[in-house]
């Protein structure tokens, strides 16, 4: 086994002036990997707030082998071991203490460093002397994850290691969000780090993502009541001069757990519970009343968060707190500030200096983390009710790097056709018209949140409206499919896998440009959305048209078409309250004699194509939905047609008939779906790891059937 190579060196190897702060027993490792993370510990001395810069300034400068340089903030650190009790997690503080800084070298080669300390009695600075070099090798690895960037304004990629080859790719978000732990019976027996291992461990290989929280106090919180920890039956409040090192100890198991199993986090740093005056969350710790920035520092409204300076100052300790520690994992897709910060629920609330107030706070706190973080980790908040003609949400976003939408709906009622699938579709195009040139994703989504509503998850017990969901909004041209929020129920039905089809056929997709807009085939007749021949898609086409990604499915499969199969409505037309539940359906059953029929006798679709001529040729190549392989018996060469002298230009190609069989009347899949990917022939020639060049090289060994095409 490779050792690691540690240096300790002592800061009486080094003179300082009395009264100074005193940078001793640093120890570091000698050697590093590529977009590894890289630890070096020291020891400062006790300090009355450590958590505060004004206090105590810790930072390191790194020098890169080209001369580049990164300065990262230090954090103080208290270790923690844990161990399991039934479900319960074990906490146990160890003697580990001290300084820490993290840092993650994106270039192999030879590295340098050094340790910058500032109090109220002067600077110190530990570098390299004679022999002694503050520094280390950074070696090339096979195989590693780099950081998540901005690819444009639609999209994120990814710097990545294959066979020592470093790749920019795009990286779509696929995932779930699982907030939090759960505890067992009580506040003081939290699951812990042991529930996520369980969510991580379910999500690998199935997704590459998944959204938590930061701060909920009877679960992860890094300031606020502490359950495990009591004093005369109160639990310990943390706050400013104290963060919670337990918890975050916790958050450092997750990070790593996540990054060695391929899921990336987007962390929320507050949430609107922990400000809520009015019980919402009825039995829920978080909430105003516990809310430390009322009960210690004193504010009266929670309105108030936004404009008192003691509360900005304390907020952005807490954030370059956040940065300092976990800024170094390549793991980390985005940071979010708030979770739906409009749901405070203030009196205030509705009126424009309070959303001016908000705006402005989040103006500040996006310039503040720029300017702490290294690896420039995108920045996002989420808000859930979308109305243009309101300040703030014309102008939250303003100064943030992706806009980010929460939606849930409740489609039990039997009189409406219009699937999930669809509404998520069509309203994420509406909020986006907002920000045309911000990164946009859907960072919650369900299907209601009553507990009425839970029943219409569990007479889902397949995933089909989740499926759905997941592919359509693939193709609305956010940064990635739209983030479910009920880890229950994946949980309870063994759903983590409903990602995967998902990630596997965006994993085929190269980097792409932000030319990209998305489409679909319905046209409303009456209060029905219809698609031609039973067959829905989403796609999203590039500004030249030569290039097409999207999904289709039988009508026959939408959760509410299923539903309609057996279930009979009440007098008020809902399918749970009153309705009479057949649980013998394909639905709930995926009994094959149960099976739908395709919709029709055609598979044929059609998308029109205006900016290439008539005859122009494409390569259309399909993907399963139910796995998101691809479909290798069958691809087409098709032409732009166009029919009539005022018709529009269009091109037509059959869905597979391995998976929508009509000739014999059945779908061989369990969704009755497929993804394709249409490119223009003549760029279907290249060469290389892109879809362009696979299509290129299958072309030669599978059918090929071409549509004829007037000139």
């Amino acid at each position: 086994m490779k050792k690691h190579l540690f240096l300790a060196l002592f800061a009486s190897l080094f003179s300082f002036s009395y009264g100074q702060p005193r940078i001793e027993e640093v120890v570091f490792p000698k050697s590093a990997h590529l977009f590894g993370l890289y630890e070096i510990a020291f020891q400062l001395g006790d300090y009355s707030n450590p958590y505060d810069p004004n206090v105590i300034d810790v930072y390191a400068e790194f020098v890169a082998p080209d001369g580049k340089t990164f300065k990262t903030n230090g954090f103080y650190y208290e270790g923690y071991s844990f161990s399991k009790e039934g479900n319960t997690e074990k906490a146990l503080a160890n003697r580990d203490r001290g300084w820490r800084v993290r840092f993650t070298p994106d270039m192999a080669g030879t590295w340098s460093f050094t340790l910058y300390a500032t109090d109220r009695n002067g600077h110190s600075a530990l570098a390299s002397t004679g022999d002694t070099r503050f520094g280390f090798q950074c070696m090339e690895v096979a195989t590693a994850q780099g950081f998540i960037s901005k690819g444009n304004d639609r999209y994120l990629q990814r710097t990545d290691v294959e066979d020592g080859e470093r790749k920019t790719r795009s990286f779509f978000p696929c995932g779930p969000n699982v907030a939090w732990y759960e505890y067992t019976g009580s506040t003081s027996a939290p699951n812990g780090i042991y529930d996520y291992e369980r969510y991580i461990d379910a999500l690998d290989g199935n997704a590459n993502f998944m959204r938590i929280w930061l701060t909920r106090y009877q679960y992860l919180s890094l300031y606020g009541p502490e359950y495990t920890q009591r004093t005369n039956n109160k639990p310990k409040v943390y706050f400013d001069s104290t963060l919670n090192q337990k918890d975050a100890a916790e958050l450092d198991f997750i990070v790593g757990y996540a990054a060695q199993h391929g899921i990336s986090i987007m962390p929320c740093i507050f949430t609107y519970g922990d400000f809520l005056e009015d019980g919402t969350f009825k039995g829920d710790a978080s909430c105003w009343q516990n809310n430390p920035f009322h009960t210690l520092l004193g504010l009266e409204s929670p309105t108030d968060f936004f404009t008192d300076s003691e509360a900005i100052r304390l907020s952005k300790n807490l954030i370059r707190y956040i940065v300092a520690r976990w800024g170094y994992a390549t793991n980390i897709a985005c940071w979010e500030f708030w979770n739906e910060v409009e749901n405070i629920k203030s009196g205030k609330l509705g009126t424009d200096p309070f959303h001016r107030n908000i705006v402005r706070w989040h103006e500040e706190m996006a310039d503040y983390i720029r300017s702490i973080d290294p690896f420039r980790h995108p920045i996002t908040t989420s808000t859930v009710h979308f109305k243009e003609n309101k300040y703030l949400y014309r102008h939250i976003f303003n100064n943030l790097d992706i806009v980010q939408w929460h939606t849930y709906g409740n489609i039990q009622k039997a009189k409406t056709k219009e699937q999930r699938s669809h509404q998520l579709f069509v309203k994420s195009l509406a909020v986006r018209k907002m920000y045309p040139d911000k990164l946009f994703f859907v960072g919650e989504f369900g299907f209601g949140q009553e507990k009425k509503d839970m029943k219409y998850q569990d007479k889902d017990p397949y995933g089909f409206d989740l499926h759905n969901c997941l592919w359509a909004s693939l193709f609305s041209t956010s940064m990635g499919p739209a983030s479910f929020w009920f880890w229950n129920y994946l949980e309870k039905n063994d759903l983590w896998k409903t990602f995967k089809p998902i990630l596997t056929f965006s994993n085929h997709l190269p980097k792409l440009s932000e030319s990209f807009s998305p489409r679909h085939t319905a046209s409303i007749k009456g209060h029905s959305t219809v698609f031609p021949n039973g067959i829905q898609a989403y796609y999203m086409m590039n500004e030249a048209q030569d290039t097409l990604y999207g999904w289709c499915q039988d009508t026959a499969y939408s959760y509410q078409a299923l539903r309609r199969l057996t279930d009979k409505v009440g007098k008020n037309l809902h399918f749970d309250n009153e309705g009479v539940f057949d649980p013998t359906g394909y639905v709930y059953t995926l009994n094959p004699a149960k099976k739908p029929k395709p919709s029709s006798g055609s598979n044929t679709v059609t998308l029109p194509i205006s900016n290439q001529p008539i005859g122009t040729q494409y390569v259309v190549r399909w993907f399963d939905g139910e796995t998101g392989l691809e479909i290798t018996s069958e691809s087409d060469t098709v032409a732009i047609l166009k029919k009539g002298l005022f018709q529009p230009r269009t091109i037509s190609f059959e869905f597979p008939s391995s998976v929508r069989d009509v000739k014999n009347g059945r779908i061989n899949n369990t969704f009755g779906d497929a993804a394709f990917i249409i490119i223009r022939a003549q760029d279907d020639t290249k060469n290389g790891d892109t879809p362009q060049g696979n299509a290129a090289n299958k072309t030669k060994k599978i059918r090929v059937k071409k549509a004829a095409g007037s000139q």
